[in-house]
């Protein structure tokens, strides 16, 4: 979700790449090596203009993008100069060893066969495909200027080299540090900004973080953060542009697969999302299945750009790994309110998912008004699956019966209820999501945070977590199955130190342990860092730990003992049989709980107020209020079995 006002950035004047194209060798070409088909996944990725041997003088790197090695023999390369004058090269890995196969994935750097200027120069790459191996097809460039690839003394702040930011598909910017023959991902946590130059670097434009504020009174204290204090970037700068979102911003929920721990999920709230794997300790998009630069996500029916994308927030992994992802609107309506909840395969091949099912909700939440914009972004956030075995285990009571909970009474629903986080109010909201299409609300639960926008189960905590961002000054508050049956903050956490205080509006607890704490990932919709130049600027994932023994204790309904049919029991005993709780009247053994609505045993339930439930077989008497269907009825006289809206019976409605 934006909420500033975007800074608006113009493009780097001073540098120009030329993304790889493929171009048919001329016909009659005498290549002197066999062109690798794989040629395309080739990039300049770093240069130096400085002149010492670091690793040598007037370095180029050249990446690989694709998963397959690459043969580079032959290839010629020059600097600014005219393409018959380039000249073919020696290539060399990290260890220095001489090579003429870029790896998959991999890197190799050489030193420029004419030289680099440190007051701008250029850096031409060619396949030998032209007459008798000469330069032919143009595979990639670069220009910069005065200062930007080295050290000069007409502009000197700080550059040691031009590095793509991230490898291969990213932007040129200037880094302090060299990384020849290596990723680039440590020294893009650092760009610099050329002085001489009102233009940035920076290929993607952040965004001040707006409508800090700090908790209501509604809200638990929130405790020192139980992990490290330090936080790291966990991305590289500006990798998150799209088509649709050149500016690179609005990255918004994450999950971690549950199947794979090392896969990551984020969404955009353009219609956007990333399949990430983490390489060099950097979160990167996965190269597999069309996922290298993100998939545009659609509404059911079309996967029309000007009609049917959605402003996604959240999302969640379901348990047939299906995606689910919140919505608060449809792009071309951004003043109408659309909160759902879209399933989406992700293994569609391709670069578009469109969602095969939707829930529309938006007729729960009346207060959220159409024609208003600020109304319309105040939708769901957040979502995240709650499997149905917690919720049983804890005693969760449906909030739509005042029951507890059971799963049976939605029989299409799975295995489990979603639960959407409104950044309006602060509250999340439990959906049984059927099939058929059909969503029933079971619970409202209030964070007391007064806004959020992230959720997740946690399955390591046996807890559900939501992030509230600078609104609340980023807090995390735990949520448990209280001893009513309803769910309830249990302790709030301050955000780590290290962690700026930004529109972080996406929240991820990593499953696995790894001598006594695990990762947790944030991220920053307006990747804005701390501001101009400082380390997390350009950056939308942020890197913690926290401790695994969180010392949470115990939760949910107290249970009595269960029910033993060799037992003897007497008036005023309580036991439990299945999921619910019942109390005898009178001696009795033998007698199964639940058998009879005029046996020895009255079934007992209350909601989260400690209003009774009316059962079937409990007694009431005149006074008694329970709660029936949603509304409150007040017995008039003795009654059992008698249900409160029989016409002309003993009970009255009362609200």
């Amino acid at each position: 979700m934006n909420r500033g006002l975007a800074r608006l950035l113009a493009p780097l004047a001073a540098l120009s790449v030329l993304s790889a194209v493929v171009v048919a060798a001329p016909a009659g070409a005498q290549a002197a090596a066999a062109i690798d088909p794989g040629w395309a996944s080739i990039h300049v990725n770093e240069v130096s203009s400085d002149n010492g041997s670091t690793p040598v003088a007037d370095a180029i790197e050249l990446s690989n993008s694709s998963g397959q090695a690459v043969s580079i023999a032959g290839w010629l390369q020059i600097d600014s100069g005219a393409a018959s004058a380039a000249k073919t090269f020696t290539a060399y890995l990290a260890d220095g060893s001489a090579t003429s196969v870029v790896p998959a994935h991999g890197f190799v750097y050489l030193s420029s066969t004419k030289g680099l200027g440190s007051g701008g120069d250029g850096v031409k790459l060619y396949l030998p495909d032209g007459p008798s191996g000469t330069a032919g097809t143009l595979v990639d460039h670069v220009t910069y200027t005065a200062g930007q690839a080295g050290d000069d003394e007409s502009n000197g702040f700080g550059a040691g080299a031009l590095a793509r930011c991230p490898d291969s598909t990213g932007a040129f910017v200037s880094v302090a540090d060299k990384s020849f023959g290596a990723s680039n991902s440590s020294a893009c946590q650092h760009p610099l900004k050329d002085p001489t130059t009102t233009v940035p670097t920076l290929p993607c434009e952040p965004e001040a973080p707006s409508g800090s504020g700090s908790l209501p009174a509604t809200a638990l204290a929130p405790t020192t953060w139980p992990g490290s204090s330090a936080v790291t970037v966990a991305d590289a700068a500006c990798a998150w542009t799209t088509a649709t979102g050149p500016e690179g911003r609005d990255v918004s929920g994450l999950v971690f697969d549950p199947s794979d721990p090392g896969v990551l999920y984020a969404v955009k709230n353009k219609s956007w999302v990333f399949r990430l794997v983490q390489r060099d300790g950097l979160w990167t998009p996965d190269t597999s299945n069309g996922w290298a630069g993100g998939k545009e996500i659609f509404f059911p029916g079309s996967s029309d750009p000007a009609t049917n994308q959605p402003d996604s927030e959240g999302l969640t992994v379901g348990p047939d790994g299906a995606l689910y992802v919140t919505t608060e609107r449809n792009n071309a309506a951004n003043t109408i309110p659309l909160n759902s909840i879209l399933r989406i395969d992700p293994t569609q091949p391709g670069t578009q998912l469109v969602a095969t099912a939707q829930w529309d909700l938006t007729a729960d939440f009346p207060e959220l008004h159409a024609g208003s914009k600020t109304e319309a972004n105040l939708g769901f956030e957040g979502v995240t699956f709650v499997p149905d075995s917690y919720l049983v285990d804890n005693g969760f009571v449906d909030a739509s019966t005042g029951r507890t909970y059971d799963p049976a009474a939605y029989p299409k629903h799975g295995s489990g209820l979603y639960f959407a986080a409104l950044e309006n109010d602060g509250k999340l909201y439990a959906y049984a999501l059927g099939s058929d299409g059909s969503a029933h609300r079971v619970a409202v639960v209030d964070t007391g945070m007064g806004h959020v926008m992230d959720v997740q189960y946690d399955a390591t905590t046996q807890r559900i977590w939501a992030l509230c961002d600078n609104t609340c000054g980023v807090v995390s508050t735990v949520l448990k199955v209280g001893s009513t049956g309803a769910i309830v903050p249990d302790v709030a956490y301050s955000r780590p130190a290290g962690l700026p205080d930004d529109n972080l509006e996406g929240f991820a607890l990593a499953p696995t342990c790894v001598d006594g704490t695990r990762a947790v990932l944030w991220s920053d919709d307006g990747i804005y860092g701390t501001g101009a130049g400082s380390a997390g600027e350009g950056h939308a994932l942020y890197a913690g730990r926290i401790s695994c023994d969180l010392g949470l204790g115990g939760q949910g309904v107290p249970r009595p003992p269960a029910w033993v049919r060799a037992a003897v029991y007497v008036g005023g005993d309580v036991v439990s049989y299945g999921r619910s709780v019942f109390r005898a009247q009178w001696w009795t053994s033998g007698e199964v709980p639940g058998s009879s609505a005029y046996g020895s045993w009255e079934e007992i339930a209350t909601t989260a107020d400690g209003t009774a439930v009316w059962t079937a077989s409990r007694v009431f008497t005149g006074g008694d209020v329970v709660a029936y269907g949603g509304k409150r009825y007040r017995a008039m006289w003795w009654t059992r079995n008698q249900v409160p809206t029989t016409p002309w019976g003993p009970w009255q409605l009362v609200g």
